[in-house]
């Protein structure tokens, strides 16, 4: 087995101490260029290399951000992951990635771990459940450990004081519903599978905006969604929906075909979907495009300018992203 070269063994066989070796190494005025010269030598000879924790624990610096996702099936966290990665990787900082599954205990083991010195900033997209129970005690105390939090996609409605990155959902479905509104849709439906969701609430309630008729078909369980899409589109004159998510917008779209509709023709539909899925299959679905990547890029540059900054406190940013709409066969 090969020995690892370190400063204790470089100072061995220079007959000189480990404290000289480290200052040499990092060219301290202490100590003469001779002594310097000799140390940098050997060292590149035995292909000596600095312990990087050794390094971080002496700047206290992990050099690691912390990424919590909420779901690891969803496409579109996966496309913010890219986006964060893309930014970080030109950075000297790794990426350390957790999963909540949408669990509030899960989540709080995953900043649990984080705010023991183990990464130097968080970015983070709160779980389904502490969404819905509104508890946000153990995000508030990582500010209280002086560690930077990043919020994005699900923006708690109280104010956290924390940086955050989101899209404007309420008005994605506004101009959605215009759009279908402009191409002589008469009775636009609301699809929601996420209505306790801060996005699928925000995103409801842009839809109720447009509509003095509406019609909102809101399930969790995808099963009583689907039983109640069918029964709505059998029973009312249904020529638009707009679907507030993808579990959503994929049963609409196979609820319509499976009853002899035409998408884009009887009945059109946009929502949200996976764009690179949605370029491989047919028809291709008319959807909000959320540009994730730009979501995690964004929210990557929001950290690494808080944690690069030599100011005491720098001003919260609250980045609000606009989305686009993209046609595809689902619209007329």
């Amino acid at each position: 087995m090969k020995n690892v070269v370190s400063l204790k063994s470089l100072a061995k066989e220079l007959n000189i101490s480990v404290s000289t070796v480290s200052k040499s190494l990092n060219d301290s005025e202490e100590i003469s260029a001779q002594t310097k010269e000799r140390v940098k030598n050997l060292a590149k000879l035995r292909g000596y290399s600095p312990n990087p924790i050794a390094v971080r624990l002496q700047k206290q610096e992990t050099m690691q951000i912390g990424v919590i996702l909420p779901n690891i099936e969803n496409p579109f966290f996966a496309s913010v992951l890219k986006g964060i990665d893309e930014l970080v990787g030109s950075s000297k900082y790794n990426i350390i990635t957790f999963f909540s599954n949408e669990s509030l205990d899960k989540e709080k083991e995953c900043l649990d771990f984080f705010s023991k010195g183990n990464v130097d900033g968080i970015i983070i997209c709160i779980a389904e459940e502490t969404n819905k129970k509104k508890t946000f005690d153990h995000i508030i105390q990582i500010k209280q450990k002086g560690i930077p939090l990043i919020l994005f996609d699900r923006i708690p409605m109280q104010p956290l004081g924390f940086d955050a990155v989101q899209v404007n959902d309420y008005e994605s479905i506004v101009s959605a519903y215009q759009y279908l509104a402009e191409k002589e849709c008469k009775n636009i439906a609301f699809v929601s599978s996420i209505p306790t969701l801060i996005v699928g609430r925000s995103r409801e309630e842009g839809y109720l905006s447009q509509t003095n008729n509406p019609t909102v078909i809101a399930f969790e369980d995808l099963q009583d969604l689907q039983i109640t899409l069918e029964e709505t589109l059998k029973e009312n004159k249904i020529d638009g929906f707009i679907a507030a998510d993808i579990n959503a917008t994929l049963l609409c779209n196979s609820i319509i075909q499976r009853q002899g509709l035409i998408p884009g023709t009887d009945v059109s539909l946009i929502g949200y979907v996976n764009s690179g899925q949605n370029d491989l299959s047919y028809p291709k679905i008319s959807y909000i495009d959320q540009h994730p990547k730009e979501i995690g890029k964004q929210t990557a540059k929001i950290l690494l300018l808080r944690l690069e900054s030599k100011l005491e406190e720098v001003p919260v940013s609250d980045i609000v992203l606009n989305t686009t709409i993209t046609i595809g066969d689902t619209s007329r």
